[in-house]
């Protein structure tokens, strides 16, 4: 039993240590799109830069917390 619990404990952290990459990825093409698009609404250039820079903070925001919760197990 105390075998079957370690192999789901070890599956739920591999499935979340995977979607870190997707998460992070996820982030920086929402927030280039957002301000692309917002660009395009307002005639601006410069809002597609502003919220790419805010989507790769969220993606490492995220990344560094999964990190720290693996840690704290």
């Amino acid at each position: 039993m105390a075998e079957q619990n370690n192999e789901k404990h070890l599956l739920k952290q591999l499935f979340e240590a995977s979607t870190v990459g997707i998460q992070f990825v996820l982030s920086i093409v929402v927030g280039f799109f957002m301000g692309y698009g917002l660009d395009k609404l307002f005639g601006t250039s410069f809002l597609k830069f502003v919220f790419l820079v805010m989507g790769i903070i969220a993606g490492f925001r995220e990344l560094f917390r999964v990190a720290k919760r693996q840690q704290d197990r």
